[in-house]
């Protein structure tokens, strides 16, 4: 209903021509008023005071609906709005499906072997960037009051650092990592110190997709009810199957991967692209093959102008340059040659190895006496020992390092000789040395006696004790062997050998003779 009323309609007859101009502007004030509201108060809606404007004019994106607006004030947040536009028309017309692209969780791993003991690991990094931290394995819990600490401007050239709060032992091993925060849904590590015993529930939101890494003291746990621990997304807690001991250390990190995206259209997000330059990641990009011109391919053109051509058919190519080669496939089997600059070589071996058969089974290659061509032969073992025989019986000695024989080779018994002494004249009862012996080693096999006249009895002495046994002496000579032969060995320390003489009558000119064979 109209707020501006006619009194006195069709009442101002001063002028025909007059009423009806007025009843006109009546007509199109009326029309003028919106929500029971006159044409000022609309106006004073879209301007102050001064007529500047200050229309309730909002904008937003919605994610679904498109580019929205909506003028004036409402009681809801959600009502009054228009679309613009849609979302596919903001984005233009679409373009290809490129497929997915993977991301790992983890990388830019660095490991550190301590060769003297330090604090300080170099390791690049951003100060938006994630880590994880492990020594020897273990994970490690980030804090100038726990484990370690980090810098994106320290370390060398201020590129970044980890700091560990005490010194790093020698040869144990660092190993830090970059977690790729944006490819994990809500990536979260939570650190709980256990101040109880007993416990074995630990608080940790997530949902049935969620992947997680449990550790106990930095070693990994195994998920299971007959392992370490289980999850419940119902209660979003993880349960330890066995109660974790006071002031240990429990470690919870989500770590499941949503790296995998189709991407279409240009991919600009800062993921796939060097925001610095603009430029796609090679690594982002699928090429098919022959896509790539040569001259695209640094030094491809320079090396394929100075590589050897292969050509692959039946006829020698025309022109060729020295190094070229050539398939020849008019033979079976088919041949690599190569030109050498004045003809064509083959490069098979077997245009210059013999053809061979059962019958050279076992045989060898071998250069023809002419020195012209090549053969196959026997082997000749005939002038050659073999090693089985080398210190065997009725085989051949060995040497050793020195190229001598070595003394378990030598026979024992190196020689045989006769030891012979004399006493002229009378001859009583008494001990006779023949000899001192030093570095000597023999053996008394026998020995023979007689005396110029009269008889006695003569027993072998070794170091001035008796040996062996007294035989008699007389005229007629007495040749006697040992039943036992007996061992003089004066190796390492002196011995004397020599004999005795008991129940001598009037013997004379009496003769001793001692068999000796000398040992190794």
């Amino acid at each position: 209903m109209a707020r501006l009323r006619q009194q006195y309609p069709n009442n101002y007859l001063t002028s025909g021509n007059i009423s009806t101009e007025f009843e006109n502007l009546v007509r199109y004030l009326n029309v003028g008023e919106l929500g029971n509201k006159t044409l000022g108060e609309l106006l004073t809606v879209l301007f102050d005071s001064d007529g500047v404007f200050q229309g309730p004019i909002e904008m937003r994106l919605d994610s679904t609906l498109g580019l929205q607006y909506r003028v004036g004030t409402y009681a809801g947040a959600e009502t009054g709005w228009i679309t613009l536009s849609d979302i596919a028309s903001l984005r233009g017309t679409p373009g290809a499906d490129l497929g997915t692209i993977g991301a790992p969780i983890l990388y830019s791993r660095q490991d550190t072997v301590v060769t003297s003991s330090q604090t300080i690991f170099d390791y690049a990094h951003v100060s938006t960037d994630e880590l994880l931290v492990y020594r020897n394995g273990y994970l490690k819990r980030e804090g100038s009051s726990h484990d370690y600490t980090k810098s994106h401007t320290a370390g060398t050239g201020g590129a970044g650092a980890v700091t560990f709060t005490t010194a790093v032992p020698v040869n144990d091993t660092v190993s830090i990592y970059k977690i790729r925060a944006d490819n994990i849904t809500g990536y979260t590590r939570t650190d709980t110190d256990v101040v109880a015993p007993g416990q074995t529930v630990f608080p940790f939101v997530h949902d049935a997709d969620t992947v997680l890494q449990v550790y106990e003291n930095g070693i990994l746990q195994r998920e299971g009810g007959g392992n370490d621990y289980t999850t419940s997304t119902s209660s979003n807690t993880v349960t330890f199957n066995s109660t974790v001991s006071a002031n240990d250390l429990v470690s919870i990190v989500t770590v499941e991967n949503v790296g995998n995206t189709v991407i279409s259209g240009l991919m600009l997000e800062s993921r796939y692209t060097d925001t610095s330059s603009g430029l796609i990641d090679y690594a982002k990009l699928s090429i098919a093959a022959d896509q790539i011109p040569q001259a695209k391919v640094d030094g491809l053109v320079a090396a394929l102008a100075t590589s050897a051509t292969l050509t692959i058919a039946g006829t020698a190519p025309v022109g060729p340059t020295t190094g070229d080669l050539w398939h020849d496939t008019s033979i079976t089997p088919n041949e690599l040659k190569f030109w050498n600059g004045t003809s064509w070589l083959s490069t098979a071996a077997e245009q210059s190895i013999p053809t061979f058969a059962t019958t050279n089974a076992r045989q060898y290659l071998q250069v023809t006496q002419a020195g012209t061509a090549l053969q196959w032969t026997d082997v000749d073992l005939t002038s050659l020992v073999p090693k089985t025989y080398m210190g065997a019986a009725n085989g051949v000695a060995s040497l050793d390092s020195g190229g001598r024989l070595p003394n378990t080779q030598l026979p024992t018994t190196l020689i045989t000789d006769s030891i012979y002494h004399k006493l002229s004249g009378n001859v009583t009862n008494a001990d006779y040395v023949i000899k001192r012996m030093f570095k000597d080693h023999i053996q008394v096999v026998g020995m023979s006696i007689r005396t110029g006249s009269g008889t006695c009895n003569v027993q072998l002495m070794k170091g001035g004790v008796l040996a062996d046994q007294a035989r008699p002496a007389a005229v007629a000579t007495v040749d006697s062997t040992f039943a036992t032969a007996v061992d003089i060995d004066a190796s390492t320390g002196s011995l004397t050998l020599g004999f005795q003489v008991t129940g001598a009558s009037t013997p004379t000119d009496l003769e001793v003779t001692f068999a000796i064979q000398a040992l190794t």
